[in-house]
């Protein structure tokens, strides 16, 4: 699909992609009648013969029989299960959903989060378009949009997986026929679906059929949304020679990809903005999907942008990209670009700072005006942040300073996502930045936030970025990251020691090994009751450490503590962690042991000695005592 970005003065008639919504939060296909069809959230497009889009006079066919349109293209991508921490997450959201409006069965619950996420807004109607039940003819639900000539006609089939395993299942025939049959039945105005058991789904039939009545163009989708994997090779098959009996329908596979891709943008603050261009000082370029433009911008026009009224609040979320999360009043603005912009060389600020970067859905301006109105749509502030937070700091503190300032603006529109995270990490990358926050927009940490989100936990993939959470409900990165290395790789003396690689060369193997996030928020937690010892201990007995007697060794050997657990839990054959007490006694446990372990080795600094590979050698051998299958168990964890 091209781009759609696009200047003032072009003919936007010539875009060959589907106009987009000009309603924030809404979805693009309700009530647009242009040749190309697409249903957000799924890989599937849709082309349809001019024909299906006029009026009640094009052509001679019946408005109850339309022209038959369908594609399968797209399908493969939903042909893959889903993982199992995908399954998770959609298996807490669906837990919630049902628990909220007080549906029976999970599938429902599936259907309704499918439902919200096609139709946002559309929630206090869920009773309405559910049409799931006794009688319901194989159709969960039905949801009509209807214009001045036309009308849209969503047919839905929910079918949820409640285990990761059965994930594999796909669509069969049956559930195809079941539509098929449906179908059959609304265009030849059966009795007996008029006449049906289920009150919901009688309603929806009879509006159908009066909208057929008013002579309105009706166009159908069938989507089958599930989060297992897609419509059986066979079922393919059913879904072509439909296209020779029923007109004007198309066919979806709303999987458990669309899904967690709709859920991972749930949140997020879009916001539109408006910059000052100095004169005509803007260079713009286009490359087919990508289109950017670097602009001399007015300083003060820019602190407007990225604050609320009262011109000191900061945006935050136009930074939410940002690989770096700005630390505060006290903590990140650089005092040398204040400087710069509040002294009498002011005018040197272009050339002496690196600018701002900005990505965007799309950006227009007047060519060839003078101080044109730089305009954009959904933005972010992927590098600068510094430059940015010291500029409000330098206009907080003398409101006037900023009058003869000009920042350096890099524009970048695009609707690919991908190339506007290469951007946001190329643009960093040429300046000193930590490989933790290079890698803070990956993917898996993404996923991972979302997972954790899902069960009331705040994941940091940036330093800090949810400071405004209470602690016990925080996970940071790195962090969590050395706990991994500790626990599940078993290897405590690389936690602290080479903890830049968790974000590097070891970045896959550690948050790429571990699926189960309930397992994970209980390790965390596990952790958490050794800092929280570890705390105790150094504000009792900091000043002379021997007295603390066993936890003398929490202070410089947490992770290998951690790692006792480990081992003491493999010891246990145990399928799950321990939670609350059991979890506790299982910390002092392995306090015990590696007290007993670090007991043996003769005078020798702590600092040193939790830096050792040996000492995890001793601490294997404290807790194994000789148990002869004690190593097999060991390499099946």
């Amino acid at each position: 699909m091209k781009s759609t970005l696009h200047n003032e003065h072009e003919d936007r008639n010539s875009a060959t992609c589907p106009p987009k919504s000009t309603r924030r939060g809404t979805r693009p296909f309700a009530n647009q009648f242009d040749d190309n069809f697409f249903l957000p959230g799924s890989r599937s497009f849709f082309n349809r013969p001019r024909h299906a889009c006029a009026g009640p006079t094009a052509g001679a066919h019946d408005p109850l029989r339309p022209r038959l349109s369908i594609s399968l293209r797209g399908l493969d991508y939903t042909m893959n299960p889903i993982s199992k921490m995908d399954w998770d997450i959609i298996e807490s959201r669906v837990t919630k959903t049902c628990k909220k409006h007080q549906f029976a069965k999970k599938t429902v619950g599936f259907l309704a989060i499918v439902l919200e996420q096609i139709f946002p807004g559309h929630d206090d109607q869920l009773q309405e378009i559910i049409t799931d039940g006794p009688d319901d003819r194989g159709i969960d639900a039905i949801h009509i949009i209807e214009s001045e000539s036309t009308a849209e006609v969503f047919l839905f089939q929910s079918k949820y997986r409640e285990s990761q395993g059965t994930c594999h299942k796909t669509i069969n025939d049956t559930e195809i026929l079941k539509v098929s049959l449906f179908l059959n039945e609304l265009f030849e105005k059966s009795d007996g679906l008029a006449n049906c058991g289920n009150f919901r789904l009688q309603e929806a039939v009879l509006r159908i059929w009066e909208l057929h009545d008013k002579g309105k163009i009706c166009r159908y989708k069938a989507i089958f949304c599930s989060n297992g994997a897609g419509f059986a090779t066979s079922a393919l098959g059913i879904i072509e020679s439909i296209k020779a009996s029923h007109p004007s329908v198309s066919f979806e596979f709303y999987g458990g990809h669309s899904v967690i891709q709709g859920m991972a943008g749930e949140g997020r603050t879009r916001e539109d903005g408006q910059l000052q261009v100095i004169g005509r000082e803007i260079l713009e370029r286009s490359d087919g999907d990508v289109r950017g433009a670097i602009a001399s911008i007015d300083a003060i026009s820019f602190v407007e942008l990225i604050t609320e009224d009262d011109r000191e609040t900061i945006k935050r979320h136009l930074f939410d990209d940002n690989l770096r999360v700005f630390l505060g009043a006290k903590g990140g603005f650089n005092q040398a670009i204040i400087s710069t912009a509040t002294s009498n060389d002011s005018y040197l600020f272009w050339y002496l700072n690196n600018g701002i970067t900005i990505t965007c859905n799309s950006f227009s301006y007047n060519k060839g005006h003078t101080n044109p109105r730089l305009v954009f749509k959904d933005f972010q502030i992927v590098n600068g942040a510094q430059t940015s937070h010291s500029l409000v700091e330098a206009a907080r503190t003398d409101p006037q300073a900023l009058s003869d300032v000009v920042v350096m603006v890099r524009m970048y529109a695009t609707d690919r996502s991908d190339i506007a995270e290469r951007v946001a990490v190329a643009t960093n990358s040429q300046a000193r930045i930590q490989s933790r926050d290079l890698m803070s927009n990956h993917e898996v940490l993404k996923k991972l936030e979302l997972a954790l989100k899902e069960k009331g936990y705040f994941f940091e993939r940036k330093k800090n970025m949810h400071s405004d959470q209470p602690d016990d409900k925080r996970i940071d990165a790195l962090k969590l990251g050395q706990i991994i290395l500790s626990f599940d790789l078993r290897e405590p003396d690389r936690a602290k020691t080479e903890s830049d690689s968790i974000f590097d060369a070891r970045f896959q193997q550690i948050f790429g090994s571990r699926q189960n996030v309930n397992e994970l928020i209980k390790l965390y937690q596990m952790y958490g009751i050794i800092e929280g010892l570890r705390d105790t201990y150094q504000a009792n007995f900091g000043s002379s450490p021997e007295s603390g007697h066993e936890h003398q060794y929490l202070v410089y050997g947490h992770w290998f503590i951690l790692f006792a657990c480990k081992l003491l839990h493999v010891k246990s054959q145990k399928a799950e962690l321990p939670e609350g007490d059991a979890a506790v006694e299982l910390v002092e446990e392995a306090i015990r042991r590696v007290a007993a372990a670090c007991s043996q080795q003769k005078a020798v600094a702590h600092y040193q000695m939790f830096r050792s590979p040996r000492t995890k050698e001793r601490i294997i051998g404290e807790i194994s005592a000789k148990q002869t299958d004690f190593f097999d168990l060991l390499a099946e964890s």
